[in-house]
């Protein structure tokens, strides 16, 4: 009857109750919202029966009441036990993903980022590593430097526990070496040298021996000279240099004297080529093509073959250097830039723009290899009448530019040029 009446009318509380709080506050309400409609009930009925009558009525009521109550419990609770019981049986058959076990970094950093110089270690070093255990040591050398590795101590299971060094910044990069197990390259360490700026190590240990594993030293190092660099070199073959001999001393400076002072090589100093002849038109030559100094040198000195007159090339601007030289960087087949290597443009300028829109042609370019191609550029002047302050605008930073009066005087450059070359990176955009 109570239930009847409640599922007829239910009041506020028990409705909210039913769809907002969980089954037991429900059925706590439920109960509440029972006695307070028996209260009510029992109240109307004083008017009109003895007390008597009352009682034993009431008696009645209460009993019956306390049966639907324990039956609405009842239902509940069957209700939540069900629920609860097919939630089991749904999570038994659900197929979760399996997350693995951290067992296998035992003694692993858990911050395995390190930066320029410092020391890296195999877990629980100097007591034995654990067994099964596989950690990971992402590393990165200072700005325009590349890594150097050398160990203080090194004892493994030379048959199956191994560190394997990778060249660049992921485990898909060039292998280095792997010291000691299976497919090894070698079983005892040395000194080793990435080309790039990012290294990854690994160590790993199999399930029986352990031994008390390595202590590694990195450090951020120039390998060759003056540094590790990707160059790109703007040839200027166009008529305002003025005569075929200034052309000639251009090519034999570079090719005789500023390039040898460079260790070049792929893994090294790379160097492309762009010989500018005209406005719209240049000859470009790839890390690929000129991969040794000898072929350096080779190379540049055969463009006197390309421009047997320099003064006939004389459709020029000063756009155009820097406009092929941000085309040139930007161009994966030319450039071939090495990831983690910073790049350097070398310019080679022998006249002031042609007018106010040829220079800001210029400035915008030039600002593009540097924002864009993350790359510096170093203007070298050439001659006597060139306006300094405004081209050394369009290098890198102050102390890019670069300024020889005669052409028989650009060796003193040398010097200059290549601390430019190996200066880290600047913030301010001109001088």
């Amino acid at each position: 009857e109570v239930a009847g009446r409640i599922q007829l009318s239910p009041s506020p509380l028990v409705h909210r109750s039913i769809h907002h709080q969980s089954p037991l506050a429900c059925s706590k309400n439920v109960i509440s919202d029972i006695n307070l409609k028996l209260i009510v009930i029992t109240r109307k009925r004083r008017k009109k029966e003895s007390r008597a009558s009352f009682i034993d009525k009431n008696r009645a009521i209460c009993v019956n009441e306390m049966l639907n109550q324990l039956l609405l419990v009842s239902l509940i609770g069957a209700s939540i036990l069900g629920a609860t019981a097919y939630k089991t049986k749904q999570l038994a058959h659900s197929h979760a993903k399996t997350i693995p076990s951290n067992d296998d970094f035992i003694g692993c950093p858990t911050n395995n980022d390190f930066y320029y110089n410092g020391t890296i270690n195999s877990p629980m070093y100097p007591y034995n590593y654990p067994p099964n255990d596989k950690c990971y040591y992402y590393i990165s050398a200072e700005p325009g430097k590349v890594l150097k590795f050398t160990f203080s101590h090194f004892d493994l299971e030379s048959c199956c526990d191994f560190v394997t060094i990778y060249d660049g910044p992921t485990v898909v990069s060039k292998k280095l070496v792997q010291i000691g197990g299976p497919g090894s390259t070698v079983t005892t360490p040395g000194t080793y040298y990435t080309t790039t700026r990012n290294a990854v190590i690994t160590f790993e240990s199999n399930p029986t021996i352990q031994k008390s594993g390595f202590s590694m030293q990195y450090s951020s190092v120039n390998t060759v000279s003056p540094c590790n660099r990707d160059i790109f070199l703007v040839v200027n073959g166009l008529g305002n240099v003025g005569t075929q001999s200034n052309f000639e001393k251009e090519i034999k400076f570079i090719a005789n004297q500023l390039t040898p002072t460079w260790n070049v090589g792929l893994d090294k100093v790379r160097v492309m080529l762009n010989l500018q002849t005209d406005i719209d038109y240049a000859i470009v030559w790839s890390a690929d093509d000129v991969p040794t100094n000898v072929n350096v040198t080779q190379e540049v000195l055969n463009m006197l073959v390309y421009v047997p007159d320099v003064t006939q090339d004389n459709n020029t601007d000063l756009e155009c250097l820097f406009r092929y030289a941000y085309d040139g960087i930007g161009d994966s087949k030319e450039f071939d830039e090495r990831y983690g290597i910073e790049k350097v443009v070398i310019v080679f300028v022998a006249a002031n723009a042609n007018d106010d829109q040829d220079y800001n042609e210029s400035f915008e370019f030039a600002h593009k290899i540097r924002t864009e191609q993350d790359a510096k550029v170093i203007v070298v002047g050439m001659g006597a009448g060139l306006d300094q302050a405004k081209l050394s605008k369009l290098a890198y930073a102050s102390g890019f530019a670069f300024f020889s009066t005669s052409y028989d005087n650009l060796q003193s450059l040398i010097p200059q040029i290549n601390n430019a070359i190996c200066s880290g990176l600047n913030s301010q955009c001109g001088p």
